[in-house]
């Protein structure tokens, strides 16, 4: 008899133990949702299976491509690539300054005057005239015209031009069959700033009607300041100290001032000691009146 209640005790123990074990089974399937802490709804979930595929084909698609234009190139091609760079490399440093657009540069003329095809010249004369009507440049020749014309802003006597002040050019011939003509520029050449070169030392002119104020002449205007920044730009370039730079404006002592003026700002934009500027006034003498600051750089 107790054998019989010990294996049927047994058994119900057995049940109940895999009952608890299908419940929980179940529980793990499922997710809970309790409602004001009351009702209990289970509801069955079941995570999507993702697959993910990669095709290493499509990942260097882009790197064969490359190869294959490369290694299609014929012999030719290449051979083509390797003639178009240049064979010599010359140390003159090309005259390029990025964002420098304000000073004008050489040449102040260039002219290539076109004619009829087979037009022959027996004579010719160009000639550049200043305000005042006076030839400040000439150059004439029998026969044909060279291709281009070029005044490079010096006069006869080797005087840069002068600033704020109206150039015009003339080129007048006569051609084989004794016709006359003429070519001339309509609209006047005015120059407010200069860059040239001149016995192996950089000169940048700038003139005082862009460089300062007309009632306060000893102030910088907010246009001047644009050619400062760009003279600067020179300055950091070329790197060589002392800067001379001349004053020549009305008088001795209005000069002065406006190099106090130009000092201050130099110093404070490049962080360089006044010593580094060796500035000078001057009454300006000439006629017509050019009031200008003059830089000399490498001198």
């Amino acid at each position: 008899m107790i054998k019989k209640i010990f294996i049927i005790f047994m058994t119900i123990l057995v049940f109940v133990f895999w009952s608890v074990a299908e419940e929980q089974k179940q529980e793990g399937d499922q997710s809970e949702v309790v409602v004001k802490g009351q009702l209990k709804i289970k509801v069955e979930t079941k995570k999507p299976d993702i697959e993910i595929s990669t095709d290493i084909n499509d990942v260097a698609d882009e790197a064969v491509k490359t190869e294959e234009i490369y290694l299609s190139l014929a012999p030719e091609d290449i051979k083509d690539i390797k003639a178009s760079i240049p064979g010599t490399i010359y140390e003159e440093r090309a005259d390029y300054h990025p964002e420098l657009n304000l000073i004008e540069t050489q040449p102040i003329f260039s002219v290539s005057p076109k004619f009829k095809q087979n037009t022959e010249m027996d004579k010719w004369e160009f000639k550049v005239t200043d305000p005042t009507g006076r030839s400040v440049y000439l150059v004439k020749g029998g026969g044909n015209l060279p291709e281009k014309i070029i005044w490079d802003g010096f006069d006869k006597e080797g005087k840069i031009l002068k600033l704020n002040v109206p150039y015009l050019y003339m080129l007048t011939y006569v051609d084989k069959a004794g016709n006359p003509g003429n070519l001339m520029r309509k609209d006047p050449k005015i120059v407010n700033a200069i860059k040239y070169n001149k016995d192996g030392k950089l000169y940048i002119e700038i003139s005082h009607k862009i460089l300062f104020d007309s009632k306060r002449k000893e102030k910088i205007t907010d246009e001047g300041k644009k050619y400062i920044k760009e003279i600067e730009n020179y300055l950091k370039s070329y790197n060589k100290f002392p800067v001379l730079i001349n004053f020549y404006s009305e008088d001795k002592e209005l000069g002065n001032d406006q190099i106090f003026s130009l000092e201050k700002i130099l110093t404070e934009d490049l962080k360089l000691p006044k010593e580094f500027f060796k500035m000078e006034s001057y009454k300006d003498e000439s006629i017509p009146k050019n009031f200008r600051t003059v830089f000399i750089i490498g001198g």
